[in-house]
């Protein structure tokens, strides 16, 4: 066994050129090489000879395409590719990710648009809603309505029915069916009724209040003298 000859001064120059001009230095060491050249005109010109010589060898020589698994080390190491066999191939994708998951996301999708744009389906289900104020001839009685989302709020603004008489709410829509009784009008205060399904809020539709004996009409139609009528209009 030999023992190792130290490098002289000169040669560990021209190593580190050669190394520079080959592109293997990393680092602080690569940073370090790259300014000397800027201060150290013999070792740039060093590093000129040896890319020089470099370049005469490389053109002595016949190019050979890279082993395939050269270029699939080089893919990996720059993140473009992942490892053969990183991912178990057989493992099974969840449900939303798989076939499946892109079925129900365009059923959801359809029925959506379906709901969207079928006629009808928006249809005064919400606001902008209607108001109607009103007024007995004499002015003695006033009641105000306000219909939002199909709710209908009836306030005794002023007036009060006899001791044995109750007020009684009718809707009465233009298409010439009957008045539709949404209950009685309480002695004081609000009170909020829905909607017949078939009641069809609009500026034709009319609120009339009735004088009813106590509990209301007896009949399901008015029966006593309507005090006060007026249309829907919109807010």
């Amino acid at each position: 066994m030999t023992e190792e000859t130290p490098l002289t001064p000169e040669q560990e120059d021209d190593a580190l050129a050669a190394e520079l001009a080959l592109g293997l230095l990393e680092g602080e060491e690569a940073q370090a090489a790259v300014a000397r050249l800027s201060e150290d005109p013999a070792f740039a010109q060093n590093v000129r000879d040896w890319q020089e010589h470099l370049a005469g060898m490389a053109e002595g020589m016949t190019p050979v395409m890279a082993p395939a698994r050269a270029w699939q080390g080089i893919r990996e190491r720059l993140g473009h590719i992942a490892a053969p066999l990183t991912e178990d191939p057989t493992k099974a994708l969840p449900w939303w990710r798989g076939p499946l998951g892109v079925l129900a996301g365009l059923v959801a999708v359809a029925a959506i648009a379906v709901f969207l744009w079928l006629p009808g389906s928006m249809q005064d289900t919400a606001g902008p809603g209607y108001r109607a104020e009103l007024v007995s001839e004499d002015e003695a009685l006033r009641i105000a309505a306000l219909l939002e989302n199909r709710e209908i709020e009836i306030t005794l603004e002023q007036g009060a029915a006899a001791d044995d008489r109750d007020f009684e709410i009718w809707w009465i829509e233009s298409d010439g069916s009957a008045p539709v009784s949404l209950g009685l009008i309480p002695p004081s205060g609000s009170t909020r009724v829905g909607l017949p399904e078939d009641a069809t809020p609009g500026e034709n539709v009319q609120i009339a209040i009735s004088d009813e004996p106590k509990g209301g009409s007896p009949s399901g139609e008015a029966t006593g003298p309507i005090l006060a009528i007026a249309s829907l209009t919109r807010l």
